[in-house]
């Protein structure tokens, strides 16, 4: 699944249009599907509370606020980006803009993925005249944007004087506790360590001894520094927020992006993705967040396809525990009809929420594509019979077990081609493998 497939607002509205479209699907399952099973896979889904409760969050969050504070070039702009997984164009307020602060929004598609204020520091902060200070507007300006969480951001390759900015967010902090009440999270992010000595070494992946001993080293700088200043913060974190754009292939120049007309800023797409300790950034974004609404928006602006992806398995553990029960089911051979069925409709649903229109004809197909055509439905089952043989009294259990596993391994699979875009030849060499593994086991 590329960048686009990952905009949030159409995948909120593929998992509504698959939620909402399930009753009608299993309705139309033909006769040979009996209605005892449409309605008890029905219950299964629709009373289940940990799908409720994504569903009901999907229609109830809001844009994280978060106060940006760090001196110009710092790089606070492509962190967001790079936090956001693209690149995300800043709409600015025209009335919010002043010398102290800037608020904008962060929009992909017309949606609205975050809310920034925005500020330098008070190193570089000046007041307008003698009536305020650049201290008491800045204060003045967090506590009516209310933000949920401060990104404290400092530059890995260049150690400023930061104590009059530690200070100041000292007294921005305990200012903000005694007007509302509450702690103002605050994690620090040593931005681009990158340009850390050895600094041809971009990659994360490639980042030598060297390199990473001097991340350490700056991390701990900056920490003695944010002590001794007595400003509480939840984490201090290193970071690289390095990105290279393309569009159809073609790198774009950093500074030509801003030229960029905002449908082709919409096409840019990682070309080098240089990013370092983002994921744990986004970890301690999740464990500051107090307010429950931002906290999922910011999951469906930053991870989105952590959202598909549980509620994917969460499909397959409900579809393969099914399998397990129709498989206990005292009807004929034919149960292998239900079975398939089933396993059908889980790769059309795992289809729809990656953003395909995939119908039973095409997610058999799929199963073809992969090599599982038949496979719970013949060699699961064969594999059944011939335990039956040499185990009297095992019974339907063993058949209910390779049942369920046959269809987890089908859902599993489906996740990987649809949901992570991983390629159709290496998820089927995975799927063999399993299968290999299973029957060697029973």
């Amino acid at each position: 699944m590329n960048n686009k497939d990952l905009n949030a607002r159409q995948a909120i509205e593929r998992i509504k249009k698959v939620y909402k479209n399930m009753e009608k699907v299993l309705d139309s399952l033909p006769d040979a599907f009996p209605k005892s099973m449409k309605n008890q896979i029905k219950d299964l889904v629709f009373d289940d509370e940990d799908l409720s409760k994504l569903m009901s969050e999907l229609d109830h969050h809001r844009p994280p606020k978060i106060f940006l504070i760090g001196r110009t070039g710092v790089g606070k702009s492509s962190l967001i980006n790079a936090i956001g997984g693209k690149y995300l164009a800043p709409v600015n307020d025209v009335y919010a803009h002043t010398k102290f602060a800037n608020k904008y929004d962060y929009v992909d598609n017309g949606k609205v993925l975050m809310e920034i204020l925005d500020t330098r520091g008070i190193a570089e902060s000046i007041a307008i005249d003698n009536k305020i200070s650049a201290e008491d507007m800045i204060k003045k300006e967090v506590n009516t944007f209310l933000p949920d969480v401060c990104i404290f951001m400092q530059n890995a390759s260049h150690r400023d004087d930061i104590n009059s900015d530690v200070d100041f967010l000292r007294e921005i902090s305990e200012d903000y506790r005694k007007n509302n009440g509450v702690d103002l999270p605050i994690i620090t992010v040593i931005n681009k360590v990158d340009e850390l000595a050895p600094s041809r070494f971009k990659d994360p992946k490639e980042y030598p001894i060297s390199k990473n001993n001097n991340i350490n080293e700056v991390i701990k700088y900056y920490g003695q520094i944010i002590m001794e200043g007595g400003l509480e913060v939840n984490e201090i974190l290193p970071a690289s927020s390095l990105i290279e754009w393309q569009i159809d292939g073609e790198f774009i120049d950093t500074l030509a992006i801003n030229d960029l007309p905002l449908a082709e800023l919409e096409e840019l797409e990682i070309g080098f993705d240089g990013r370092y300790g983002i994921e744990k950034l986004l970890d301690a974004l999740e464990n500051s967040i107090e307010d429950y609404d931002a906290l999922i928006g910011l999951k469906i602006a930053c991870r989105m396809e952590n959202i598909l992806i549980n509620l994917t398995d969460k499909l397959i553990k409900i579809f393969a525990g099914f399998a397990g029960t129709i498989a206990l089911t005292p009807i004929p051979v034919a149960d292998v009809y239900p079975l398939i069925a089933i396993q059908i409709l889980l790769v059309s649903l795992i289809a729809g929420l990656g953003g395909r229109d995939v119908s039973a004809k095409s997610a058999r197909e799929f199963l073809v594509s992969i090599g599982a055509v038949g496979v719970t439905g013949n060699i699961f089952r064969l594999t059944a019979q011939q335990i039956l043989k040499f185990v009297p009294g095992a019974g339907s259990a063993i058949s209910a077990s390779i049942a369920a596993f046959g269809t987890k391994t089908i859902g599993d699979a489906a996740k990987k081609y649809y949901i992570e875009g991983i390629d159709i030849k290496k998820v089927s060499k995975d799927y063999k493998k399993k299968i290999k593994e299973e029957k060697k086991k029973s």
